[in-house]
């Protein structure tokens, strides 16, 4: 597998001149997109991860009501390359990633506002603030293609990851613990300074020029080739159904809290189980993936989904008490944390420059990853209606060995496509 730092060779002269005319800025540390992607984690984290499926589920919403919530919050992230081109045009990437994070912080007080009173309201109040949510996603994506380095990309996705998966949790944990101990009021100011804080990271940041636009119509063409060779490379194509595969989506993050009760633990422990203790194991999990010796990223991230079924398996399958709740969700918030930061490497690797397209090529790809969160959310509910709360891990761990077979078919036709370049002696 080449080295990041070949990455740009291997993709359409078109990226090449597009990556050339710009006033490429080198200076961004990988560990400033811990802050940058913080506002998105703390959004989805809360509404999708955690937090409010508790908070729903304590408002009266069944296991299966809540998973269809989740579910629902979750079709953005499947769609939101439609409205991702805005982080490209017009105005600088920062400026959209402000703008975004703002509007997605006053949906999120807004929805925590009336939760309790109308929790169904407040559902579509999270799904309105998630179309903003993803813009975020978009803009930062295309930051990191214009501002870190090809060699550096691995980390930043370590960070960005860190603040993702770690952020995500801890965020939300302290907003769920803020929400069962003061009232609405003082908590909904915590949730809004939790996601509008963290813009200060913009400070001092030096977005590369873009080149300009030389016409609509070259401008479209432009971005047909570089879809087309991010979309249609043959060694694009294992990856893409890597995204859209189950074992890396992590859709059991989500689902957590809601069945907690089953296991006997309390309201407080979750926050710290799944909250603060699981966001500091997830942020560990996505810096160890860091780490990982550079072999090929499709496989690395198929072997590190296919992980996650030791403790989905565990938390199906062991007495249904406190210790093995606590024991198989934060093995399991590790394990996704390490599958997270490889899913964001190989998406990366497969944008490669920045191009006039980098935030919509990031966000088609993130986009193909959250497939199989939402569908996957949506089958560990039906699992859980037929055969009760177990059938939510059980369901996670069973499809998290979908990428053992996968591993082995591209194996196979990677040596046979190698056999087929070899000149005859």
């Amino acid at each position: 597998m080449p080295s990041d730092s070949d990455v740009t060779t291997r993709l359409s002269p078109s990226l090449d001149e597009n990556e050339s005319r710009e006033a490429v800025v080198r200076a961004v540390g990988p560990s400033r997109f811990l802050w940058i992607v913080l506002p998105y984690a703390i959004y989805i984290g809360f509404t999708t991860n955690g937090g409010a499926s508790l908070l729903l589920r304590r408002a009266g919403l069944s296991v299966g009501e809540v998973a269809n919530a989740i579910a629902l919050l979750g079709i953005p992230a499947t769609l939101y390359f439609l409205w991702s081109p805005l982080a490209d045009l017009w105005l600088p990437r920062r400026t959209w990633y402000a703008l975004s994070t703002s509007l997605a912080g006053i949906a999120l007080a807004v929805g925590c506002w009336i939760l309790e009173k109308d929790p169904r309201l407040s559902i579509w109040i999270f799904f309105i603030g998630m179309l903003f949510c993803m813009l975020i996603s978009s803009a930062y994506g295309g930051l990191m293609a214009s501002l870190v380095a090809p060699e550096q990309r691995t980390r930043a996705s370590a960070w960005a990851q860190a603040s993702n998966l770690g952020g995500g949790a801890v965020g939300p944990g302290i907003l769920l613990y803020v929400a069962l101990h003061i009232t609405s009021s003082a908590w909904v100011l915590i949730a809004l300074a939790l996601v509008m804080l963290p813009m200060m990271a913009l400070i001092g940041l030096q977005e590369p020029v873009r080149a300009p636009t030389p016409g609509f119509r070259l401008h479209l063409s432009e971005i047909g080739h570089e879809l087309r060779d991010t979309c249609l490379l043959p060694r694009n194509f294992f990856g893409l159904l890597l995204l859209l595969a189950p074992p890396g989506a992590g859709a059991l993050i989500g689902l957590l809290p809601a069945i907690s009760p089953d296991y006997h633990v309390a309201g407080a422990s979750v926050v710290w189980i799944n909250g603060i203790g699981g966001g500091l194991l997830m942020a560990v999990g996505c810096l160890v993936g860091g780490w990982v010796p550079r072999f090929d990223r499709r496989i690395a991230y198929a072997l590190a989904g296919a992980l996650n079924a030791l403790p989905a398996g565990y938390l199906a399958f062991a007495p249904p008490n406190t210790t093995t709740y606590l024991i198989g969700t934060v093995t399991y918030l590790f394990t996704i944390g390490l599958t997270s930061t490889l899913s964001m490497d190989l998406v990366l690797d497969m944008v490669g420059a920045a191009g006039r397209s980098g935030s919509l090529r990031y966000s088609i790809l993130s986009a193909l990853s959250y497939v199989p969160i939402a569908y996957m959310t949506w089958l560990e509910g039906r699992a859980a209606d037929a055969f009760g709360f177990k059938g939510v891990p059980a369901m996670e761990a069973l499809s998290a060995l979908f990428d053992l077979p996968l591993i082995l078919i591209w194996v196979l036709w990677s040596r046979r496509s190698r056999a087929r370049v070899v000149p005859f002696l």
